[in-house]
């Protein structure tokens, strides 16, 4: 009996544009000072391989440890003093980016239907950002961290989607059965390379990415069909 459900964050839980978000974070980066402070040539540039290196990791190192390296060997920063220029951005620059996300009332419906039908809700959001930037985003779309009984974070991953270890490290840590949980996102890539797992999926569409007939064959709609989604779930206690 499947008990679980994995949620995806940016773009499901949290409706926004990734493109959209994408740039104002890129943006607000940049006013944050920290690619000239990188490198004043090329620091947007090593930033984005940094990025790349974390999602690409092969399970050597947790992922903060990964992008900080990379960071680090390109542009010769103490890796100290990258942390203290990112806590920086992230608790000042990085709130602007609250307007480019919304939250939806049949977010908070779905999650709080599912914690009172006893189901295990973990937060399975791509881990490339540390917990005080992500758990931002989770009261942006109207929740808490709290909602949640684990979160994938860059310093406590070792993988990214859409990598099947990535899941399958939640699913040892969480001490669950692929056969046990759904999976909703609104990747078709990222999210659903769970359900080669088992895993069964709920496909988001209202800012769905990727082509949704490439995908494998699951459950799909918007937001009030993802209420009805787990207002049809058995309880489990």
């Amino acid at each position: 009996m499947r008990k679980a459900v994995f949620f995806d964050l940016d773009g499901t839980l949290l409706p926004l544009d990734m493109d959209t978000f994408i740039y104002a974070y890129k943006k607000a980066i940049a006013g944050n000072g920290f690619y000239n402070w990188i490198s004043e040539d090329n620091g947007e540039e090593i930033f984005g391989r940094a990025v790349v290196a974390m999602v690409t990791n092969d399970g050597r190192a947790l992922n903060r440890d990964v992008f900080l390296d990379a960071l680090s060997a390109e542009s010769g920063a103490d890796r100290n003093m990258l942390l203290d220029h990112m806590n920086e951005f992230y608790t000042n620059e990085y709130l602007q980016l609250e307007s480019a996300t919304q939250a939806n009332e049949y977010v908070k419906r779905t999650i709080d239907i599912l914690k009172e039908k006893g189901y295990r809700r973990i937060l399975a959001t791509n881990p490339l950002f540390p917990p005080v930037a992500t758990d931002m985003r989770v009261k942006w779309a109207g929740l808490d961290p709290t909602d949640f009984e684990y979160i994938t974070y860059y310093d406590n991953s070792h993988y990214c989607k859409p990598n099947k270890k990535y899941f399958e490290e939640i699913l040892d840590h969480t001490r669950l059965k692929a056969e046990e949980c759904y999976i909703v996102g609104n990747d078709v890539r990222d999210d659903l390379s769970a359900v080669g797992l088992r895993c069964e999926a709920f496909l988001v569409l209202d800012h769905v990415i990727g082509d949704i007939e490439k995908g494998p064959e699951c459950q799909k709609g918007n937001y009030s069909d993802l209420l009805r989604f787990a207002e049809k779930l058995p309880r489990i206690i």
